[in-house]
């Protein structure tokens, strides 16, 4: 099956979710806003650095201003406070119609609130992905490690569409899986990130230096245990021992041990980050519902002290 895609953000993980359909010979599309990002990829492919080697990809992108051809899925893999207005401007602009299904592969929490304001159920996908991939700067990214893509319907729906898709993430080689849970599948996937993106952006630092302190756990168990507290309220099922063993497994370079989070090249680029839909989602959470929550508190509030 071939499908027309837009990937909506062309930085490091859109980079990657774009070459690997384009390979499989999806008919692709990224979208970005940075102009010079855009222009650099058209004139000279897409230049992806894998350990040590740098090959470049032709992959077709534009500016989001210049686009408005309806697509089958657009997968939204902006940064997380710039969704809305994207959503709203893909609309507008006829890319996303009534017939299109609209995929969040963002990091963080509430994205599923989000859509529902703009697009139907049974077109809403949700996704988490393990793949790790950082952004060098225009035209050029880093994609190492391994990883995969769980999604499923906002409501739990296992249609036609959404076997296809596996069925097309399988082929791409992005090791598409159908969550039974999704809930469950979007909080391990931010316990992951309220740990890792924030400390070390905090400590700048390799996820497999962070592990390497003696002391890392003493940082990471109580930090879990309250985004697990508050995730059960929320009517996500966390395992913490479970949890604990897969960290300790990434530390190794052969999975993510070798990479920076997202946060951490946000920070060093002076952008905004996402610990707001972060350890500050966790922290709102808690406040909702009379948890404690304060290592997510001064862990956002740290973020925020050293973005630029």
């Amino acid at each position: 099956m071939k499908i027309a895609v837009a990937v909506a953000g062309a930085g490091a993980m859109g980079s990657r979710v774009g070459l690997y359909l384009t390979q499989a010979g999806q008919d692709v599309v990224l979208l970005d806003d940075w102009q010079m990002h855009v222009d650099t990829v058209t004139e000279h492919g897409l230049k992806v650095n894998t350990l040590g080697e740098t090959e470049t990809y032709p992959v077709s992108i534009r500016n989001f201003k210049d686009y408005s051809v309806p697509v089958d899925l657009v997968i939204v893999l902006t940064k997380a406070m710039a969704a809305e207005e994207k959503i709203k401007q893909l609309m507008d602009q006829g890319v996303i119609t009534e017939d299109t299904n609209v995929m969040s592969m963002m990091n963080g929490l509430g994205h599923g609130d989000l859509l529902r304001k703009y697009i139907a159920d049974d077109k809403i996908l949700l996704a988490v992905t393990m793949w790790p991939a950082g952004f060098n700067g225009p035209g050029e990214v880093t994609l190492e490690g391994t990883g995969n893509i769980e999604f499923g319907r906002i409501d739990g729906t296992v249609d036609n569409f959404v076997k296809e898709l596996n069925d097309i993430f399988n082929e791409a080689k992005l090791n598409g899986k159908i969550s039974d849970d999704i809930v469950t599948s979007i909080w391990n996937k931010a316990l992951v990130n309220c740990c890792f993106n924030t400390y070390c952006a905090v400590t700048d630092k390799k996820i497999g230096e962070f592990g390497a302190y003696v002391h890392s756990d003493d940082m990471l168990i109580p930090l879990m245990k309250e985004i697990i507290t508050v995730g059960e309220q929320k009517g996500a099922k966390l395992d913490f021992d479970a949890t604990l063993n897969k960290f300790h497994a990434m530390y190794s370079p052969d999975v993510v041990g070798l990479h920076y989070p997202s946060m951490h090249h946000d920070i060093h680029n002076g952008r905004k980050t996402e610990v707001d839909f972060l350890t500050g989602r966790v922290a709102e959470y808690g406040r909702e519902f009379g948890i404690p929550t304060p290592y997510c508190d001064i862990l956002t509030h740290l973020v925020h002290q050293i973005e630029k």
